[in-house]
């Protein structure tokens, strides 16, 4: 699974500066009027938030840092964070944690940042421990002190920490006496993690239904793979189908229909699927190549596409020559009639070959065409490979006793 997006960063430690702007800027001109420096405070002092936990059961604590020097602190975090400044951030919050006078608001602000760079280093233990503190340290507002627990949830789950991410989540849940869509998001992707497929697809469901027509990607794939894993293939049909017309153009979308048209019995579905995809130029990868010769390789009167196919991903460098590769190639070829391609594609494969079973398929190629010399010499370089039939190989070293080769699977 990719790791997923921390929500909100920093909405604290950029709530801390706002809160704390009047330390900063207090030093005003001594001849400014008493009713102007009332004036010029009122208008510095910033709109208090919105609640967005207005039920939360935790009593919000006085968010204030302990010194305006721990304010300049908290800038400078917020400044290098935003600036992909990883390490430099978690050595300044380090610092402050530090300070014997840093106070609970201090410790959570650090906390937090160290969090989220950690995040942003792809440090998922990192993450949930630095955000863990920072709610541990119960010295962040209501509003940031939850968005901090929201996204630890995440990062348990990146952490690969599933069973922590559903207690986190569900601990959120019950303090703000909230049951949010985004909860539920949480907790399909922590039951997947356990591989718990059924309460997954639950949870996921739910979340994507209260999205309405602006679905989560992420959720989307995970619910189909939940499908999928749950055989629920009709299912998986209609949710990938969706996802597909959502997004044409997305390799992974295609690829997952077209495995679950040909595992929910559909093959020409799938094969159409893969068709438009490779004319698109779509297939790149060995593994998008070898999806549709399975494909053709099983279908009836598929020879001459199948051939296409593998001769197209070996061109563009796609398909890496290997030994299954050219022996299907040969298979089709000689279902064909075309020995002499097929006797060609057998010795690619024989000379990749360490086991001998294409060096035989060679030899009978060659000894139901007439060549008995070159049959003879393939069969003995079988058996000195160790192939299994060896009875086969001396037969036509013995011999010259037609033997059919491999043919291609119905």
């Amino acid at each position: 699974m990719s790791a997923p997006r921390l929500s909100h960063l920093f909405t604290s430690i950029a709530l801390a500066v706002a809160m704390l702007a009047p330390l900063v800027a207090s030093a005003q001109d001594d001849n400014v009027q008493q009713s102007d420096r009332h004036s010029a405070r009122r208008e510095r002092e910033p709109k208090a938030p919105p609640k967005l936990y207005p039920d939360a059961t935790r009593v919000e604590p006085k968010a204030a840092a302990s010194s305006a020097a721990m304010v300049k602190s908290i800038n400078q975090l917020h400044d290098l964070v935003g600036k992909n400044q990883d390490d430099q951030a978690i050595a300044l919050a380090q610092t402050m944690l530090a300070d014997p006078k840093a106070n609970d608001f201090d410790k959570s602000a650090a906390w937090q940042a160290i969090g989220y760079a950690s995040f942003a280093k792809r440090d998922y233990p990192k993450t949930v421990e630095g955000l863990q503190h920072a709610i541990d340290a119960n010295g962040l507002p209501n509003n940031d002190h939850y968005e901090t627990m929201y996204n630890l949830a995440r990062a348990q789950v990146a952490a690969g920490q599933p069973d922590a991410a559903l207690a986190t989540v569900n601990r959120l849940a019950s303090e703000t006496k909230l049951e949010k869509p985004a909860y539920d998001g949480l907790r399909g992707m922590a039951y997947f993690g356990k591989k718990d497929y059924a309460a997954a697809a639950t949870a996921l469901q739910k979340s994507l239904a209260a999205a309405g027509d602006k679905p989560d990607g992420n959720e989307q794939q995970m619910l189909f793979a939940s499908y999928f894993e749950l055989k629920q293939y009709d299912k998986a049909v209609a949710l990938a189908e969706a996802i597909h017309l959502a997004h044409p153009d997305d390799k992974a979308a295609t690829m997952n229909l077209a495995a679950t048209y040909q595992q929910a019995g559909q093959a020409q579905k799938a094969q159409a699927v893969l068709d438009d995809a490779r004319k698109r130029g779509m297939l790149t990868t060995a593994d998008d190549y070898r999806k549709l010769i399975q494909i053709y390789a099983n279908a009836k009167g598929a020879e001459a596409q199948t051939i296409a196919i593998i001769n197209e991903g070996l061109q563009k460098g796609a398909l890496p020559p290997a030994v299954d590769v050219y022996s299907v190639l040969a298979q089709n070829y000689y279902a064909l009639g075309k020995t002499d391609e097929a006797a060609d594609a057998y010795k690619k494969a024989d000379a990749l070959s360490s086991n001998g079973e294409a060096a035989l398929n060679l030899a009978r190629v060659y000894n139901n065409t007439g060549r008995r010399a070159e049959a003879k010499a393939a069969a003995e370089r079988a058996l000195a490979k160790g192939v299994s039939d060896r009875a086969a190989a001396q037969r036509i070293i013995a011999v010259g006793t037609p033997v059919k080769p491999a043919t291609r699977k119905k």
